[in-house]
């Protein structure tokens, strides 16, 4: 039976995680690491730490941590009010930029959700999306372009609260337990296989989707995560955040609050 690692296992997990992954784990919430690699160890069956640092260290283990340590959006139009927005509040000031970045990609629905509301919209022949996510099997999930029936009927529920014009079925087919986006919706993305702080897009980027990632940071890590976003975004470019979450005060002079029941920022 796997075992969840103590608080000096997590100590030195981060240290080999950091070095190898060239991000500092150390600067995740401490109870957000401990819930999160106690998830890893269940779904590697990962029995003894010392052979964990070993796997790490030899990068065996990389990929298996990078798919299972994130913790995955599992519902399409998640906060389907937000999406709301971006229909008419985000994309209407955007202009023909429509650049688009989710800097830690952890799963297909909220990409989906976009890819929807900018066909919706008709805008999709003249959109770019980057995607930043070190897992290749995740990668190729989304390539596969499928979500799990699971959660059908809240993914269902969400799409017919926006009110849009077309249907839930005019995107996706059903079968064999999933749904498929239809796969023409899926050229327009660009997959960046590194965290974002080593990799940034080269293009310039008008919207970057950040919701409910820094949840999970320490406040070291926002003010760090907050800064290299605003240095990498032009003036003008709008920041998603979680509706549980907002700019530090420490940079709180970097951006401006477009939107305060979506906490959507602006970059000054």
């Amino acid at each position: 039976m796997a075992i969840g690692p103590n608080i000096n296992d997590i100590r030195e997990i981060t240290v080999a995680l950091s070095h190898k992954l060239k991000l500092d784990y150390a600067n995740y919430a401490f109870s957000f690491l401990r819930r999160r690699l106690a998830h890893v160890y269940c779904a590697l069956k990962i029995k003894k730490t010392d052979t964990f640092l070993e796997d790490i260290h030899s990068g065996n283990v990389i990929q298996d941590f990078c798919y299972n340590f994130p913790v995955g959006e599992g519902e399409l139009f998640r906060d389907p009010s937000f999406w709301r927005s971006v229909r008419t509040k985000i994309l209407p000031a955007l202009g023909d930029n429509l650049t688009f970045w989710f800097p830690e990609l952890v799963s297909a629905e909220e990409l989906y959700s976009l890819l929807i509301i900018l066909e919706e919209e008709k805008l999709t022949h003249k959109a770019k999306i980057f995607c930043n996510t070190k897992s290749c099997q995740r990668i190729e999930e989304i390539k596969q372009g499928k979500i799990s029936l699971k959660n059908i009927e809240i993914h269902k529920s969400n799409f017919k609260r926006l009110e849009l014009h077309s249907k839930f079925e005019d995107f996706f087919t059903e079968e064999n337990g999933y749904a498929a986006i239809h796969e023409g919706l899926l050229e327009k993305i660009v997959y960046l296989n590194d965290n974002f702080f080593n990799c940034v897009p080269d293009q310039q980027i008008a919207c970057t989707l950040f919701r409910n990632r820094m949840l999970y940071y320490n406040g070291k890590m926002q003010c760090k995560a907050e800064e290299y976003l605003q240095q990498n975004l032009s003036k003008g470019a709008f920041l998603v955040l979680g509706i549980k979450e907002q700019i530090s005060k420490e940079n709180e002079l970097l951006f401006d609050l477009f939107d305060s029941s979506e906490q959507i920022y602006q970059v000054l």
